[in-house]
């Protein structure tokens, strides 16, 4: 009776160790996962292209990257929620940042060419004589 008891307690600290330890990893998975599989490319024309409001931080809030199928493919219910939770939340995060760089660029190369051609109209309005 006291091996059974004891080895209930054993088994009563060592499973919730065992299973934090599996979403722990799960989630570690989901985020490297992430880092590979989200189209930073894309979310970097994205920002480029649309700019400010849409580009960035509208699109990249409203869309949610989708984890690949084959990863979960015979996993546990648990591991499946918390794999697909927190690649959802990296995959944003990898979005989010490659769309603000695709802004920030096209927001600077859009400045430059204005400047350039309010420096080239001052230029032309300087060297006219009156």
């Amino acid at each position: 009776m006291r091996f059974v008891m004891s080895l209930l307690i054993v088994c009563a600290f060592i499973f919730p160790v065992v299973l934090n330890a599996q979403f722990t990893d799960a989630c570690a998975q989901a985020n490297i996962d992430a880092q590979t599989e989200v189209n930073k490319t894309m979310w970097l024309a994205i920002g480029f292209l649309l700019g400010f409001p849409i580009g960035w931080p509208l699109l990249p809030m409203v869309i949610e990257p989708s984890p690949p199928a084959t990863k979960l493919l015979g996993m546990p219910p648990d591991y499946v929620t918390t794999y697909t939770s927190c690649f959802k939340e990296a995959g944003k995060k990898v979005e989010n940042d490659a769309a603000l760089k695709g802004c920030v660029a096209g927001m600077i190369i859009y400045v430059g060419c204005w400047l350039i051609y309010y420096l080239i109209i001052a230029s032309a309005i300087a060297a006219t004589p009156y």
